[in-house]
């Protein structure tokens, strides 16, 4: 087990000051160090992985075992509705694993990443978040992981949700020495669609904004020297 904590350097009414100006911030070295590199084992070592994409509105997770067992024919095809749906709207392409998700349905009992979903919803967690985003009505959030390899990439939306009430997006980076030519950036767009923000991942580090606000994580580049970890999820009020 790893006792999960916040690195007490930082202060959540100072960084609401900050926050309050833009609809975003980034803080780094958010765990203490020894727990930032005990998570980052964790993640890093995990196998329960799913293959996450969109059909228009449709979602799907695949097993990544299952994806493994595609012919190249199967594969050609599958990588051709994905630039289709990435071309004519909105479509994502990743790995990932629902923590929440899993618990609620009973699956996957004693899984290491679980005790993100336990941390996340503990009192230390959403009292940090109200008092950094000023919101007191946060009263409960879900929990992702996800790993970002070459070709993965979000396009641009806003994370607004028709029966969820989501305060914020939250993401903490957990990429040891990833450059910023790999892509995998999550970027962040202004009304006349230029870039107005953006953080490069990171290890250790808290990067968190309101929601709606329109953004995208560009795709992961083929010579990107690794995967792109993060634990992720919304801050919700009811």
């Amino acid at each position: 087990m790893v006792e999960i904590s916040i690195n007490t350097r930082h202060d959540p009414e100072d960084l609401n000051g900050i926050y309050r100006k833009t609809g975003r911030l980034q803080v780094k070295n958010f765990f203490p160090t020894n727990v930032a590199d005990e998570l980052f084992g964790l993640i890093s070592q995990n196998q329960t992985w799913f293959t996450a994409y969109n059909e228009g509105e449709n979602y799907f997770e695949i097993p990544h075992s299952g994806m493994a067992k595609m012919t190249p024919q199967q594969r050609q095809q599958f990588w051709h509705k994905i630039q289709k749906g990435a071309r004519d709207g909105f479509q994502y392409f990743f790995d990932q694993y629902y923590m929440t998700e899993a618990i609620m349905n009973g699956r996957e009992e004693g899984h290491a990443l679980h005790q993100m979903h336990n941390f996340v919803n503990s009192d230390e967690f959403l009292n940090f978040m109200r008092t950094l985003t000023g919101v007191e009505e946060i009263d409960r959030s879900d929990s992702f992981a996800s790993r970002y390899m070459p070709g993965h990439f979000l396009t641009t939306h806003t994370d607004t949700h028709a029966n969820e009430n989501r305060v914020a997006a939250y993401t903490i980076s957990m990429t040891r020495n990833w450059m910023p030519d790999w892509g995998g950036n999550l970027i962040f767009y202004g009304e006349d669609g230029n870039i107005n923000g953006g953080f490069t991942p990171t290890f250790n580090t808290l990067n968190i904004f309101t929601v709606p606000q329109l953004h995208a994580v560009s795709q992961v580049a083929p010579f990107a020297g690794g995967p792109r970890f993060s634990f992720l999820g919304w801050l919700k009020r009811a």
